[in-house]
């Protein structure tokens, strides 16, 4: 049976994890650029096909923003179960607003 070494230092896992500040820059500017790229396909004429580009554009944004900055790269099971817990939860909140709105009788949106 081996004894617990206690002249260990302290070593969290986190400091090994340390995102170079190049790559989230990067990121930044990458998340900056397809909102602008948004906000010109605002104005760009698109019609019908306006909302389902815009909508994967934001989609793409709040994939890189929760790949990176809220670090659900990293695997941690509490990170990702909060994640997916919010997740669920405004599913269930837009499923509610969206069965509100579409049985008003001609009161609605």
């Amino acid at each position: 049976m081996s004894k617990p070494d206690h002249n260990k230092p302290d070593d969290p896992p986190t400091m090994h994890d340390v995102d170079k500040p190049a790559t989230l820059f990067a990121v930044y500017l990458v998340v900056l650029g397809l909102a602008v790229a948004n906000i010109m396909l605002s104005v760009a004429g698109l019609h019908n096909l306006a909302l389902p580009v815009q909508l994967g554009i934001g989609t793409v944004q709040a994939v890189l923003v929760a790949w990176y900055w809220m670090h659900l790269r990293r695997g941690d099971q509490v990170v990702t179960l909060s994640a997916v817990t919010s997740l669920f939860f405004v599913f269930i909140f837009y499923v509610l607003v969206l069965s509100d709105v579409l049985t008003r009788w001609r009161g609605g949106l």
